[in-house]
Parts: C-alpha cells; structure tokens; sequence
C-alpha cells in the first residue's frame, strides 16, 4: 500500500467533513456564551478597537498553488491563537459551567485533526518558497491576534474587553469555515495520486511478468 503526505491516517479522507462538524459545534458554543446585544457601555472600547472586516486583516492569499496547505496552516495557527486567547485573565467572562472547559478541548481536538492528518514536510525546507508563505501566514495571524491581547490587557481585561474579542473571535470561526472549504481538494488528488501509483505497479509487474515468461519461452526453444 502506498501512502502520501497528506494521508497519514485511516480517515483523513474524511478531514474536511470532521473540521466542518468540529468547527460549527465550537463557534455555536462560543455563541451560546455571547450576550446577544453590546452593552451600550461597550460601545465606546467596540470603537476604540477601530474593528475592521477580519477578513481583510488576516485573509490569506488562495489564488495559490500551495492554497490547501496554506488553508490548514491558516486553520491550525487561528485555532492556536484562540486557545491562547481565552487562557489569560478571564474572570469577568460569564460563561455557563464547564463550557469553557469544554470549549478548549474542541479547539484542542481541532488541531490535533490537523496534525494528524497534515503534511509532515511543512515544517522541512524552510527556506522554501512554499514555507516561507506558510510562515507569513502564521506571522499575519499572530500579529492579528497579539493586538486582540493587548487589547485586553490594556482594558484590565474587563468584561467590554472580552465582549468586544468575543465578536471578533465569533468571525474568526466563520473565516476557519471558508478556509476549510479549500481542504477538500488536495485529498482528492492524494487519493488520486495512490490510486495512480497502485496502478502503475500492477502494470508494471503485470510486464515484468510476461517478459519473464517470453525469455523462459525462447530458452525452452532452444534448448
């Protein structure tokens, strides 16, 4: 059986279909903790924040070659910047019991899918072309994310502070949504490529096969 880099386990055929599931269940539960209206005291640090379409911050360029692994080094490094997020101060968050634990472990499960099932030589050749856009990717997400925490922090980490990265982090989810779409594809050729290969060794002995018994055929003539 031949395997390729981006099918490293039984069910990543299956990727795109759990991330999707995974990421709705984590952003309906992020929801479920927002209060459905901004506090008009809010409204002042919402504006302050000078909040821009987040798409047009950390949108990542998919007119690409190398879009599918851009798309999951996107999803990976949003989802990482998430959970890191949400693990400083957060004593004014009015969640409801254990689902903020409950949230961290579906960002957790999350990435670990994306590292299951990712391509081992994303982190080999780093001076390549294609690294180095994986690796702009990641500094553009962290920059995004670095202001959300300083926003925090320069507000002592009130809960306006957390109500306004709340929303942000509520469009980060849709964003990972649109990411996950261009996943798909690459699985497809992978499965495509074994296929091929499988086919190309089966011709290939199939004719090494029958050589094999045309030079027995001729030798048995001559003899």
């Amino acid at each position: 059986i031949i395997f390729f880099g981006d099918i490293s386990c039984q069910n990543c055929n299956q990727l795109q279909r759990k991330l999707l599931k995974a990421n709705k269940d984590n952003s309906n539960l992020l929801s479920s903790n927002i209060r459905p209206t901004t506090p008009l005291q809010c409204m002042r640090s919402f504006v302050e924040l000078s909040l821009e379409d987040i798409g047009k911050k950390i949108m990542i360029d998919m007119n690409d070659e190398c879009q599918v692994d851009i798309a999951k080094t996107a999803v990976k490094e949003i989802l990482q910047q998430i959970d890191v997020i949400f693990r400083q101060n957060h004593t004014e968050l009015v969640w409801h019991e254990g689902s903020l634990r409950d949230f961290h472990i579906g960002l957790d499960q999350q990435i670990k899918m994306l590292e299951t099932c990712g391509n081992a030589e994303l982190e080999q050749v780093i001076t390549s072309p294609r690294n180095r856009k994986l690796q702009l990717t990641r500094l553009r997400i962290k920059r995004y994310f670095q202001r959300l925490s300083d926003f925090l922090k320069n507000k002592k980490y009130s809960l306006c502070a957390w109500e306004i990265v709340q929303i942000q982090i509520e469009a980060c989810f849709q964003l990972i949504n649109h990411y996950i779409q261009r996943i798909r594809s690459k699985v497809t050729r992978s499965k495509f490529r074994m296929f091929a290969m499988k086919k190309f060794i089966k011709q290939d002995t199939l004719e090494e096969n029958f050589m094999g018994r045309k030079e027995s055929e001729i030798q048995s003539a001559q003899q």
